[in-house]
């Protein structure tokens, strides 16, 4: 439990990118659901995961939105909404709601020219240069193909459907599954030795509308917490400018 535990935290810090800087309330399901079984094996459940880590790894730009569920211990990021987009460049922006003590602090994160900055320390205010950010994370890896989401999509394990959801307006076929730490890990620049490495439960919602985009997915890092992801604007493009500092 404690490894499940302390790698969990490592993904939401990957996926947020934007714990950025430090490292829920409840997840923002907008929909229906229908609880009945798709129609069709477990082997269409694993292509139709195949086919939407393919879409995914062509993604150029996106936004994307986090919030948690339960509690997961030591985790400072509690909402973080933002675009991040990898062409020509990298460059990323948005605003997360840390708990820093007792208390909520807003923040907010640009990522621009291969520098990190937040206001983390002064709440809208000054922001701090944290240079490449590279001893906090990636952002790029989010969108690689060979390290970031789509990666972690195509190793889903035992896939299976479990139903149809409307989310935000997009009518998706869910699959549920598990992931390996490791390949979540591998979202943060980390891997695990084979032996360390454990099951993860992993739910991914599908659009129906023939471009397979992955538009949300959860994670169960503990017990009790979700961590989940809310993907759109598929394509985006992401203008940034050095905040001042």
């Amino acid at each position: 439990m404690k490894l499940r535990f302390r790698t969990g935290v490592v993904a939401t810090s990957a996926f947020v990118a934007a714990a950025l800087t430090l490292s829920g309330c409840s997840s923002s399901d907008s929909g229906t659901t229908d609880t009945g079984q798709n129609n069709g094996s477990n082997g269409d459940a694993a292509q139709l995961v195949e086919d939407s880590a393919q879409a995914l790894s062509e993604v150029t730009g996106l936004h994307m939105k986090i919030t948690t569920e339960g509690t997961v211990p030591n985790l400072a990021v509690k909402t973080l909404e933002g675009d991040i987009s990898n062409d020509p460049q990298t460059a990323a922006t948005g605003d997360a709601t840390l708990i820093v003590g007792q208390k909520d602090i807003d923040a907010k994160f640009v990522y621009v020219d291969g520098h990190l900055y937040s206001d983390v320390g002064d709440p809208g205010g000054a922001f701090t240069d944290f240079g490449d950010g590279a001893s906090i994370y990636d952002v790029s890896t989010i969108l690689d193909p060979d390290k970031g989401l789509a990666n972690v999509l195509s190793k889903l394990k035992d896939p299976k459907k479990e139903g149809t959801e409307t989310i935000d307006g997009t009518e998706t076929t869910k699959v549920s599954g598990t992931s390996s730490t490791d390949d979540i890990m591998a979202l943060s620049g980390s891997r695990l030795a084979p032996k360390d490495a454990v099951e993860m439960p992993t739910t991914v919602w599908i659009a129906d509308d023939g471009t397979n985009y992955p538009v949300k997915v959860q994670v169960v890092p503990v017990d009790g917490a979700v961590l989940t992801m809310v993907l759109s604007e598929w394509g985006k493009k992401v203008e940034v400018t050095k905040p001042p500092v």
